[in-house]
């Protein structure tokens, strides 16, 4: 019991430096009349600063090579910088799009617990509504994107998890299971074998695929970017301004009207005044980034999800019909890595925790029947012969049935040549 409270005030001390670290965590550091000319003071205090400041700016290829060799080196090891990478191109919106359709395939199921392949209740109240475990499910997965993950439980009493947090990426150092007090810090918390309160995920690899995604993202943006100065040149015609005089003033005055006029379709200039308007011939010219785009989103579609037609208007059912397959063996095996994820990391911690689990329960999830096929299937049996029971119609169909009809066996099993008898 003491171990599990040391483990969990170091786990805290590291959560807690995940946003306030360094010199300003350890002791106060201040600004007073006093120190103002102290150079180390000042230092400390804009070191601090400038660490607890995410750094919004845009991320550009040089800056993921850079992530990566940080990530990569055989030393020291470094993970934030490839952290503030993925942070900024998940703002693109079809990234985003894809990585969430991926995700929502793998956590929108219902997770139960199951005793010998039949579902159990009580068990089962563990882990449904429970705003906990939602949080793991979905933080665990996303470990297919951002790479290695620790999942704290920060608050539990005796059999009942309270809370659960992400610990911030930033502070794993890179496939060695130890987490920095500080990103500058040499040294860290070797966690490898805390297994009750640190949950470990990694569904894909250290780094995750988002390295892989970064380029396509990258290179999307500088051509949003290019067909923006595209726009502002040739998307609204020249117009220029003919003038007799050779005036400055009147010059000046007339491209004040020129800029005055703005999107309007008219203005008012003196008599002499000739209007040139000079249209951009090449209507097309927009297809180089657009088309661009496209192809970058394609790649970020297979890249994710394996395939292009669930994001994209397909040619034909039957090529829908294959990629609808290939994205369905995708979820298929995230599904797997979850319930493996679950039974050999999260229930033996909820164990140590005090939950009563038996040996033989697992974490599987619940069989959703579609009533349009499986009434098919019934209808099947009941041409037959097969009696089907109330119980089992109300749980599948979810309609409560009053009363069922009375079989007329008699009149079924009678024998036709009975009726030749007198």
């Amino acid at each position: 019991m003491s171990r599990n409270k040391n483990i969990k005030s170091a786990v805290k001390r590291v959560s807690e430096t995940v946003t306030l670290g360094g010199n300003a965590f350890n002791k106060s550091v201040n600004l007073s009349k006093v120190n103002t000319q102290n150079i180390e003071n000042v230092t400390k205090l804009m070191v601090d600063i400038v660490r607890r400041q995410k750094r919004l700016w845009r991320k550009e290829i040089t800056d993921w090579q850079t992530a990566r060799y940080a990530y990569y080196q055989s030393q020291i090891p470094r993970n934030y910088p490839m952290q503030e990478v993925y942070d900024d191109i998940m703002l693109d919106g079809h990234l985003t799009a894809v990585t969430e359709d991926r995700t929502l395939r793998c956590t929108n199921r219902d997770y139960i617990f199951s005793v010998d392949g039949v579902k159990n209740d009580e068990l089962t109240k563990f882990i449904e509504d429970q705003e906990w475990f939602d949080l793991v499910v979905d933080e665990a997965h996303k470990s297919i994107y951002r790479g290695e993950t620790y999942i704290w439980i920060s608050e539990f009493e005796k059999g009942a998890i309270k809370k659960t947090e992400i610990i911030d990426r930033s502070f794993i150092v890179p496939g060695q299971k130890v987490l920095l007090h500080d990103l500058n810090a040499v040294t860290g918390l070797d966690v490898s074998e805390v297994n009750d309160i640190l949950l470990y995920a990694n569904f894909y690899s250290n780094i995750g695929i988002l390295e892989k995604a970064a380029v396509y993202t990258i290179l999307k943006r500088h051509s949003w970017g290019s067909w923006d100065e595209f726009e502002e040149l040739f998307g609204i015609p020249i117009r220029i301004a003919k003038i007799a005089s050779q005036s400055e003033t009147v010059k000046n005055e007339v491209a004040g009207w020129l800029e005055a006029m703005g999107s309007a379709s008219y203005g008012v200039f003196p008599i002499g005044t000739e209007i040139d308007i000079k249209e951009n011939s090449k209507a097309d010219a927009f297809n180089v980034f657009y088309m661009k785009i496209q192809a970058l989103d394609k790649e970020l579609s297979k890249l994710i999800l394996h395939q292009t037609m669930t994001t994209e208007n397909g040619a034909s059912k039957a090529q829908g019909n294959v990629h609808e397959n290939t994205l369905a063996e995708v979820n298929k095996s995230d599904r797997k890595k979850m319930l493996s994820f679950l039974n050999k990391r999260l229930i033996p911690a909820m164990r140590m925790l005090g939950y009563a689990i038996p040996d033989n329960a697992k974490i599987t999830i619940e069989k959703v029947v579609d009533p349009q096929i499986q009434i098919l299937v019934d209808k099947e049996f009941m041409s037959s012969g097969y009696i089907l029971k109330q119980q089992y119609l109300e749980e599948v169909y979810g309609t409560e049935i009053e009363s069922m009809p009375v079989q007329n066996t008699t009149s079924d099993n009678k024998n036709p040549t009975d009726a030749k008898k007198p």
